[in-house]
């Protein structure tokens, strides 16, 4: 498991999709950052005060960023499908549930770095105009939004695992990843905007738990349990019996 490990963590930092999301999505935070001082979280969430409001008002806001990113994942993921790289790994006596195990921990790993980049190089941006006066209070509001968004995103990007277990191609799950990723953003928008039920969405759940001072979201933490265990135990389900040789 180790061994498997440190090769994801290779292949992955070695891998040109990677790093390209990751310069692409720290140059997009650091360029609109200026845009969030006014109004920090939408018309309603005022302007921002501090590098904490920063931070969580690009948290808040990088709903349209999952679609990127999840994206990105499923280009790296469906190629090792489509290069059979897998089947490899099998090949070389690692057993399925290793192999699956270390996947998702890298790819969950790596892709929230990336995610995780956007709201700070916002807050490289605006340190300037913001400083560090109260360092307590914008390390707990920081540290509130990264547990959050690593566990609710964690929902969008093993859906992007699952679809490329099942399409085993990069180019197709793209595409699939994308385009259901995108219209669950829709449907938050219109959702709020309509009171239509949104509370079981991940990427509703983290504007939720950005606006709100509480460390411990009882809501949040179960919503974000129940599709990454939901996700992971299709996910492994269709690994499990994929023709990977």
């Amino acid at each position: 498991m180790g061994n498997l490990l440190k090769m994801e963590r290779y292949q992955l930092l070695h891998n040109y999709f990677y790093w390209c999301g990751i310069i692409g999505i720290f140059l997009l935070g650091f360029l609109t950052a200026d845009t969030y001082v006014p109004e920090v979280m939408g018309p309603a969430g005022g302007a921002a005060a501090s590098l904490s409001d920063i931070f969580n008002g690009m948290v808040y806001d990088s709903t349209f960023l999952l679609i990127i990113i999840s994206g990105i994942l499923s280009l790296i993921f469906g190629q090792e499908f489509s290069h059979r790289t897998i089947g490899l790994e099998v090949s070389a006596g690692h057993s399925r549930k290793a192999i699956f195990l270390s996947k998702v921990i890298a790819y969950l790993s790596a892709f929230h770095v990336m995610a995780l980049i956007y709201p700070l190089a916002g807050c490289i941006r605006e340190f300037s105009r913001f400083g560090m006066e109260d360092a307590g209070i914008v390390f707990y509001n920081v540290f509130k939004a990264v547990v959050y968004s690593c566990l609710l995103n964690s929902a969008t990007f093993l859906m992007a695992i699952l679809i490329c277990c099942y399409l085993r191609s990069s180019v197709k799950a793209v595409a699939v990843t994308v385009i259901v990723t995108f219209v669950l953003s829709l449907y938050l928008g219109y959702g709020m905007m309509l009171k239509l039920p949104v509370d079981f969405l991940p990427i509703y759940q983290i504007r939720t738990a950005v606006s709100t001072g509480k460390l411990f979201q009882l809501t949040a933490i179960l919503i974000a349990g129940i599709w990454a265990s939901i996700l992971i135990f299709l996910a492994w389900t269709k690994f499990r019996k994929c023709d990977l040789t």
